[in-house]
């Protein structure tokens, strides 16, 4: 008899599925459980205190850790490329080239985060369409921008790839806390989350000497030319990793095995009470969101760092 009911539904089958592996250990208890993250599970059901296997556990956090934080961080280093590579491009010849006088330049910049703002309630499609199918898109459309910026004759044409590829990397950066959520417990998403930021700086260290040798050579065409197609491709190439690398959720991760899916499935339960991907949006959820004191706190921080960015 299953300790979570007789009817067959999906939910009950992945409780089953997980009570089934030998890492893992299930207790009935009241309605509503806690665990040491404090992560309460939904009371639509009978709940359980779940015991995972720790040397199972730590082997699942490591593929983890060397497939999702590591590719989405490497997607995100190739987004700030392409975004912050127009300085470089600057001083490679486009402002002659596209007669950038008066405060013209200091609008591709600024145009690029008028977009980026407006277009961040696209995150929301992470929870719409598969996660690997939407980084995907967001990395293609990007890359696709940003190269086009090498063919730009004019100050009217930058303005409007500046534009597209602020839209497209909204898309895509905003939403990966939510991303990781899927496969990591409250207390461990903190230090994954920093892992992802991580890569702006990363790319500052190096964006500047990479610059430096695509333009220093005497190609046919413009060295600013060259910058944007030889820092954009790279994206192009990257969507196809998330497209066919980037997991949706641990049962969908290839990397693990069916013992290690039963272990992530049970880490699931034990901190939300759902083993899957929840889909669709729940607009109680952003109300909520839009009256959290501490989500405005965060966006007050952050301003001052996206106006540093901007001039």
């Amino acid at each position: 008899m299953g300790l979570f009911g007789n009817k067959n539904t999906p939910s009950n089958q992945t409780k089953d599925a997980i009570e089934q592996a030998s890492s893992v250990d299930t207790e009935k208890q009241n309605t509503v459980h806690q665990d040491e993250d404090n992560d309460t599970a939904l009371p639509a059901m009978p709940a359980a205190v779940i015991t995972i296997d720790p040397v199972v556990e730590r082997r699942v956090l490591r593929k983890l850790d060397l497939r999702v934080p590591t590719l989405m961080g490497f997607l995100y280093l190739l987004g700030l490329l392409d975004r912050s590579n127009i300085g470089n491009a600057y001083i490679a010849g486009m402002k002659e080239d596209l007669h950038l006088s008066g405060n013209r330049y200091s609008w591709l910049l600024t145009i690029f985060y008028i977009a980026y703002t407006l277009f961040e309630f696209l995150a929301l499609m992470w929870k719409i369409l598969p996660p690997h199918r939407w980084a995907a898109i967001s990395v293609m459309g990007w890359g696709i921008f940003a190269t086009c910026q090498a063919a730009a004759q004019s100050w009217e044409g930058m303005m409007a790839l500046r534009f597209l590829l602020g839209m497209s990397e909204a898309a895509f950066g905003p939403g990966t806390p939510y991303l990781l959520s899927f496969f990591y417990r409250r207390h461990e998403l903190g230090l994954r989350i920093g892992l992802f930021f991580s890569a702006a700086p990363l790319a500052n260290t190096f964006a500047g000497a990479l610059a430096y040798v695509i333009t220093s050579g005497h190609s046919k065409l413009a060295n600013w030319r060259l910058l944007f197609l030889v820092e954009g491709a790279p994206s192009l190439l990257a969507a196809f990793l998330a497209w066919f690398f980037l997991p949706d959720h641990p049962a969908s991760a290839r990397f693990l095995n069916d013992e290690e899916k039963k272990v992530a499935r049970a880490r699931g339960l034990r901190k939300s009470g759902a083993g899957e991907r929840v889909t669709g949006i729940d607009w109680k959820d952003i109300g909520r969101t839009l009256l959290d004191v501490k989500a405005w706190i965060t966006a007050v921080c952050c301003a001052p760092l996206i106006l540093e960015r901007m001039y």
